[in-house]
């Protein structure tokens, strides 16, 4: 009975890392235009079913010793992957919030702990001799003090990864009524979150019975057993909103987040003055809370009224009047001499490849391309 039980544990674990893969071939086959979001994503359910098959690999009555008998190296070949998921939701959350996200050489320090811990591990277990490794697998001494104690500290950062990432929504979602995230985001961010908390919990546990010891062990394996099946109930719920959310077109997407109440036509008019007249898009460094300022409209009502009015999101409103002003100036027989660099300057752009990716989503060509289609 015991090996039924533990049989079923190991298949949760293989569902799990399947379904996560399972997202990111979908995501490869279905997204024709993979921007820094979906690339993060994938990113993430690729680290994601690591850890599944880490976990396999780790406890599982089965796969821990076919992988031994192939080499005691593989063991902990995945182990590093706890130091990335939640860094890679984090970043997500930013390029699902901010279009113009983009990732910098500083944000490789998200990856310093990871890289910390495989030198630890090489230092603490792949320099040690293979019959030495092998003995550490078979008798599970390999989870001592020092490991356990690692683990938690993991687990700790994980949380403190998916706490700023839960900020990052609620305060984007402060400001703007829609987003252009999906709606469900927040949720699912939470949900893993009690899971890693529960995670958590369960590495302070062992870290407690390395030191002073636990007279009932069993609590540990029960929570360590219930966190399986939480995960892949949460990839489950993940597969079926992605599918759903992926598949739509972008125009779908905003019947659904458009809200049925009235638009306040006086906000619209003071919106449109500002923007034709006094060009608040020509500032690079224009923001959201700025714009609000200037048109003197509440930060909430403004979300609303570009929300609802034109079903776009402040960056796409924003960016359709620097294209459009982009384009003018390519037209415009004066500006000839000047390079295109110059232009998505004055067009207040502040990137370039934000730029060009939107000129060419718009006008189905890049701005050098289109130059030389108006001066033949």
């Amino acid at each position: 009975m015991d090996k039924t039980l533990f049989n079923l544990h190991d298949l949760i674990l293989l569902l799990t890392a399947f379904e996560s893969l399972a997202i990111v071939v979908f995501l490869f086959v279905t997204k024709k235009t993979k921007n820094l979001a979906i690339c993060l994503l994938i990113a993430f359910f690729a680290v994601r079913a690591s850890i599944s098959f880490h976990e396999l690999v780790l406890w599982g009555s089965t796969f821990r010793y076919w992988v031994l008998d192939l080499s005691p190296n593989l063991f902990l070949i995945f182990n590093f992957s706890y130091w990335l998921d939640a860094p890679l939701i984090y970043l997500y959350v930013c390029a699902v919030l901010n279009p113009n996200f983009k990732l910098k050489v500083y944000h490789l320090a998200h990856a310093i702990l990871a890289a910390v811990f495989i030198g630890y591990l090489i230092a603490d277990f792949y320099l040690l001799p293979v019959a030495v490794k092998d003995q550490l697998i078979r008798t599970y001494s390999f989870a001592d003090l020092d490991f356990v104690t690692v683990d938690f500290i993991a687990k700790l950062v994980r949380l403190i990864y998916l706490a700023a990432a839960i900020r990052l929504i609620q305060i984007h979602f402060k400001q703007n009524e829609q987003g252009s995230s999906p709606p469900w985001l927040l949720q699912v961010i939470i949900a893993y979150t009690a899971i890693l908390g529960w995670e958590l919990v369960l590495s302070a546990m062992k870290v407690y019975h390395s030191i002073w010891g636990l007279s009932h062990y069993d609590l540990v394996e029960i929570i360590g057993l219930s966190d399986y099946y939480m995960l892949f109930a949460l990839t489950n719920v993940v597969v079926f909103l992605a599918v759903n959310h992926f598949s739509m077109t972008d125009q779908q997407k905003r019947k659904i987040a458009a809200v049925k109440e009235p638009v306040n036509m006086e906000y619209v008019t003071r919106l449109e003055t500002a923007m034709e007249q006094d060009k608040l898009y020509l500032n690079p460094n224009l923001s959201f809370e700025r714009m609000a300022e200037k048109v003197d409209i509440p930060v909430k009502d403004l979300s609303a009224t570009i929300n609802r009015h034109y079903q776009i999101n402040f960056y796409e409103f924003i960016n359709n009047y620097r294209i459009n002003e982009a384009k003018r100036l390519l037209e415009d027989p004066a500006q000839n001499h000047r390079s295109i660099t110059d232009i998505f300057y004055d067009a207040g752009f502040n990137s370039k490849s934000v730029y060009n990716t939107l000129f060419k989503k718009k006008f189905n060509m890049t701005p050098s391309q289109f130059r030389k289609t108006i001066t033949k």
